[in-house]
């Protein structure tokens, strides 16, 4: 536009002077009006002539120049404009993806409370049960699960107060029937001292597994079995029929005596 402008005002400067000059040309035909001062002037118009068409040649030549140049960097605005555009898709795809990711990863974690909410209150369960089932074990297996039994959080302990892991406290209750487990499928003698009728008395116990067991002291003629309830205990029953029985299956069993079949009530 500034180009075509400035190439309009120029050709209008040429024509004026051109009028000019076909003017002095016609004044000079009349031998009465020449004189140097018109030669001088028709020199000068015919000067500024050329240096007129030399200005628009050059003015062309510039504003060329400068139109190629504009349109280079309108080339390179446009090209920075479309790698400007992908970048922004890439970014919002990207971010939009990120997103995604997010809030499936919030939902993921979300249901991994709610189930880590659930276990935590059948552990809660479990663990005041087994605290229950402990009291009633015989009393040197108790001594064995002290350890274990220490790790379970009391009662009243809030949740949030808890520091061990819902896989930790998994671990002390299936530690803790292991060890039911291995006595419950055994034999198990031990010595203990027992209060009968107002007076401490040494017995040894015969322990069949947690099902049954029976208490003995031949020499005082006494003898007795037991059975356990889980939330009573183990519960005692004097029975002095059973002296020998039992005593002679402890010998066997210690291998003192020859092995030889016993039968002890299952009542």
């Amino acid at each position: 536009m500034l180009f075509s402008l400035a190439s309009n005002f120029l050709t209008l400067l040429m024509i004026k002077r051109l009028l000019a000059l076909a003017s002095v040309v016609l004044v000079a035909l009349s031998p009465l009006s020449w004189g140097q001062s018109q030669l001088e002037e028709t020199r000068q118009i015919l000067q500024e002539l050329v240096d007129s068409r030399q200005a628009i040649a050059d003015e062309q030549a510039l504003w060329l120049q400068r139109s190629q140049t504009l349109r280079d960097t309108i080339e390179l605005l446009k090209l920075e404009i479309e790698l400007l555009d992908k970048r922004i898709a890439d970014t919002e795809a990207e971010s939009t993806q990120a997103d995604r990711d997010r809030i499936q990863l919030n939902g993921q974690i979300e249901e991994l409370k709610d189930a880590s909410a659930v276990v935590a209150t059948v552990i809660r369960d479990f663990e005041q049960r087994m605290l229950v089932i402990v009291k009633a074990m015989p009393s040197h297996l108790k001594e064995k699960l002290e350890t274990i039994v220490g790790r379970i959080p009391d009662r009243n302990t809030p949740p949030n107060r808890i520091r061990a892991s819902l896989g930790e406290r998994m671990l002390n209750i299936v530690s803790l029937l292991d060890q039911m487990e291995v006595f419950n499928n055994g034999i198990h003698v031990e010595a203990e001292t027992r209060k009968i009728e107002n007076q401490n008395i040494s017995v040894q116990l015969l322990y069949i597994g947690l099902s049954r067991a029976y208490y003995v002291n031949k020499d005082q003629g006494i003898a007795g079995y037991g059975s356990v309830n889980i939330d009573a205990g183990w519960t005692w029953t004097p029975d002095p029929s059973l002296v020998d029985a039992v005593d002679k299956a402890i010998r066997v069993f210690k291998n003192e005596i020859p092995a030889e079949f016993v039968t002890l009530p299952s009542k």
